[in-house]
């Protein structure tokens, strides 16, 4: 009776397991972003807005100390080169999400996404 009980219940937290790992798959696959467009900002004030919805595309933004390579692959937005010291503009990679920017401190450039999410969830 007691071996019973004690397999129904792990039935039972299998089955809540196995529902929510699903649950969360099926929500970040459903996370696709649209309309997503990055503000380029040089001492505070955006000089470029490009979509990263487009075709790939590189350019060029004079910054406060010199010129840095910015490039869109892929929907994300990324600084190619620069001439700042160290390079962590760089280093940082491309990015294609909300809630993460690129800084370039040594030219005061920094890149922002601003969008929304098409089904509004984020996890």
């Amino acid at each position: 009776m007691k071996s019973k009980k004690i397999r129904n219940d792990l039935i039972l937290i299998i089955s809540l397991l196995v529902t929510f790992a699903t649950i969360l798959v099926v929500l970040y696959i459903s996370r696709t972003s649209a309309n997503l467009i990055a503000n380029i900002y040089v001492q505070n004030h955006i000089v470029k807005r490009v979509s990263l919805d487009g075709e790939d595309q590189e350019f060029k933004i004079q910054g406060t100390n010199g010129e840095l390579t910015i490039a869109v692959l892929n929907k994300k937005i990324g600084v190619k080169e620069s001439n700042c010291p160290h390079k962590d503009c760089v280093k940082m990679g491309y990015i294609g999400e909300t809630n993460r920017p690129i800084i370039c401190a040594y030219n005061q450039v920094c890149i922002e996404i601003e969008g929304a999410l098409v089904n509004d969830i984020e996890i």
